[in-house]
């Protein structure tokens, strides 16, 4: 006669045979078929806690697993990789399960001690999920072999039986009318101390204590680093025995269970080490990622007399790009490669004229700005010794103090005035101001000047001799306002505005009711006829993406910062009406470091273009690329590299990345993936669009250029348009 334990194991071993032997057929067969794999052991030892909780005859009629039922259960493990996503697992199991049924009609408790061990499969999704992940999920299932010793609690610590009266009370004897005075109430000791197997209450006789199952589990694993991992999860084991709480269909009366065999879970914590250790990589020969090799051009870092050299460009010995022409200038950006032995220079490789020079000379000696000319291209001189300046009582007008930026056309209004300037407090806000005035009576009257042009402000500031700030109360302006003009402050602005003083910088037209008209004086319009029709020119010195240090402008008293809704916070020092002054300004702060100032014209709260001045010209010395007229036009375009990452980029790079819009990417062979930006026909168009991006934190973005699909230097598509 079949045995119902071998029918009970036919299908699912079967199952899991044929699982275990299409992973192994898997895992030989490679990607050549004439290749054989070889076979690594490389195991993973695990241990583990948790609690394991019984499902079976006792309590048969709870819809769920019992919380209060838990008992601790111990883990021990090793697991073998198949695949990237397929392990082999060889476990043991010990704990103890068990159950307490206390009702009217059947009183019944055990206790069994489990010791299993088996193997099992386990699938982590490796393929489907993300290389970089730090939590991963698993299901898995098993084949098990499990050794239960079941005993169940009938005698007390005294050894009294335990007799189960209808009041509700254990007692040590029986529950007759003769027992009544006699008997006496005890409590349970939860020792489990009689074997159930030999105590043969419903027949079974000696039954076997061994069985299997079929544990089926899932669970996430935490990847703590390259050797450890952490899992959390649970297993449901589904036995093949009933004899699990010693109570089956069969049992004798009122101790009869159900038809289904019994089970148990197992909810637990595990901590895997992996034995394997981590593989020596060795370094690969491909050109640019030697160890050590800052910027990837086969030079070691600590022989590299020039270690920042861009990607891809052919360098020296040294590590330093190719100069052909020995002028100072590489060849990737030297627009004339062959320049007369001996000649002198500008930034671009070109060679300078006589009359250039000559020109260059006086810009430098001069101080009237007569000779200074409208130019980004900056040459290198010696830092100017910085004047000390004594320091006086001045006093200031507050307009407004932000923590982000201001809309353009503000921001235009306040670099239209030669007498706004800015300052950054300690915990990093902008204050503006009208600034450097001398007199107290001089700050009130520029007060009302602004209130009656639509500024608001907020304070009149005093700054004393040492530099220190304070605030020059309501009071106090009142009192000096009516000696220097018979009146306070606030009539003073109402003689001179038909509107109460706004309470923002700048009123729009929807801020305005039928109760109170539009005052074209405070839409969007600052009064500029203290300047006439004339320019104010200021210097810009820089524009970034994030604020810089104040450190970095020491000296610069005539500081004006702007921060705008673009994100960009510009420099700008000076306010002159005439742009010779704004030029030799400008010559002074290229003297200090600032190599990419320029000047800037504003008219009527407008930025204007500096040739619309009449005051500038292009500077001689910048020489432009002539158009491309060869047979190549049009199949040349110029692109900006804004950097090169391998594996992944930078939170803050990728965010500025996606400001850009289109970005095109080229992937090397070793993995690095350039990106780029721009398309231009022009290498001029394309070296504009580099300093535009390096002021705004791409400080290593530089000139490219592709030809047929394919990306190039700069000098390659310079010559291929000649």
């Amino acid at each position: 006669m079949k045995s119902p334990l071998i029918g009970r194991f036919s299908a699912a071993s079967i199952l899991l045979l044929f699982m275990l032997l299409s992973v192994y057929s898997f895992a030989q067969t490679d990607s050549t078929a004439a290749e054989e794999r070889e076979w690594n052991i490389r195991p993973s030892l695990s241990i583990g806690a948790g609690m394991l909780n019984y499902r079976g005859d006792i309590i048969a009629n709870r819809g769920s697993f019992n919380p209060f039922q838990n008992k601790l259960s111990f883990q021990i493990g090793a697991s073998q990789p198949i695949t990237s996503y397929l392990d082999v697992n060889f476990f043991m199991l010990f704990g103890k399960v068990g159950a307490n049924e206390r009702s009217l009609v059947r009183n019944l408790n055990f206790e069994s001690r489990i010791t299993t061990g088996g193997i099992g499969v386990t699938y982590n999704f490796d393929h489907i999920l993300k290389e970089d992940r730090y939590l991963e999920p698993y299901i898995s299932v098993g084949f098990e072999a499990f050794e239960f010793i079941s005993k169940t609690d009938l005698f007390d610590s005294y050894g009294n039986p335990y007799n189960y009266w209808s009041d509700g009370t254990i007692r040590n004897l029986p529950e007759t009318k003769e027992n009544v005075s006699e008997a006496i109430e005890i409590t349970r000791d939860y020792l489990y101390e009689t074997d159930i197997r030999t105590l043969n209450q419903d027949g079974f006789g000696n039954y076997a204590q061994r069985s299997f199952a079929i544990p089926v589990g899932a669970g996430f694993n935490m990847l703590m680093n390259d050797k450890m991992t952490f899992t959390m999860g649970f297993e449901y084991h589904w036995t093949v025995t009933d004899y699990l709480d010693g109570i089956t269909v069969e049992s004798r009366g009122i101790r009869a269970g159900n038809k289904q065999k019994d089970k148990f879970m197992n909810t637990f914590m595990r901590l895997t080490y992996d034995l394997t250790p981590i593989p020596h990589v060795p370094e690969p020969d491909n050109r640019g990622i030697d160890k050590g090799d800052i910027d990837q051009d086969s030079v070691p870092d600590f022989a590299d007399m020039c270690p920042n050299t861009p990607l891809g460009l052919e360098v020296d010995l040294r590590g330093c790009p190719l100069d052909t022409d020995k002028d100072g200038v590489y060849d990737y950006v030297d627009n004339e490669i062959n320049s007369p032995e001996g000649s002198t220079v500008d930034s671009l490789g070109v060679a300078l004229s006589d009359a250039a020079l000559e020109a260059m000379y006086l810009e430098f000696i001069d101080e009237s700005g007569k000779y200074s000319q409208y130019t980004n291209e900056s040459y290198s001189m010696e830092t100017a010794e910085r004047k000390t300046q004594r320091r006086k009582t001045s006093y200031s007008v507050k307009i407004g103090e932000f923590e982000e930026g201001i809309n353009d056309s503000l921001a235009n209004i306040l670099l239209s005035m030669t007498d706004v300037t800015t300052r950054i407090t300690e915990d990093g806000k902008t204050v503006i101001e009208v600034s450097n005035i001398e007199s107290l009576p001089d700050a009130i009257k520029r007060k009302v000047e602004l209130e009656s042009s639509g500024i608001a402000t907020t304070d009149v500031i005093e700054n004393n001799a040492s530099g220190e700030k304070s605030r020059v109360t309501t009071i106090e302006q009142d009192v000096v306002s009516k000696s220097s003009f018979g009146m306070t402050v606030e009539e003073a602005l109402q003689k001179n505005k038909s509107l109460p003083a706004p309470k923002k910088l700048i009123l729009s037209e929807n801020e305005y009711t039928l109760n109170r008209p539009i005052d074209p004086r405070s839409v969007a319009a600052a009064d500029d006829s203290e300047f006439g029709a004339q320019t104010v020119y200021r210097v810009q010195i820089g524009a970034f993406a994030n604020k810089l240090s104040s450190e970095q402008f020491d000296g610069i008293n005539d500081l004006l910062v702007v921060t705008t809704q673009d994100g960009l916070t510009r420099y700008y020092t000076g306010a002159f009406t005439s742009y010779q002054q704004a030029a030799s300004r400008k010559i002074d702060m290229v003297q200090r470091g600032f190599e990419g100032a320029y000047v800037a014209p504003f008219k009527n709260g407008k930025r204007v273009t500096i040739e619309s001045t009449g005051n500038a010209t292009r500077s001689e010395n910048v020489v432009p690329l002539p158009k491309a007229s060869s047979e190549n036009a049009g199949k040349v375009k110029f692109m900006v590299q804004i950097g090169a990452y391998k594996n992944q980029i930078p939170a803050d790079i990728l965010d500025k990345m996606m400001d850009l819009g289109r970005i095109e990417q080229d992937k090397t062979a070793d993995g690095t993936v350039k990106y780029f930006t721009g398309n231009f026909e022009s290498y001029e168009e394309a070296k504009t669009m580099k300093e535009q991006l390096t002021s705004s934190g791409f400080s290593g973005a530089f000139v490219a250029a592709k030809y047929n699909g394919k990306f190039i230097s700069a000098n390659e598509g310079i010559e291929l348009l000649k």
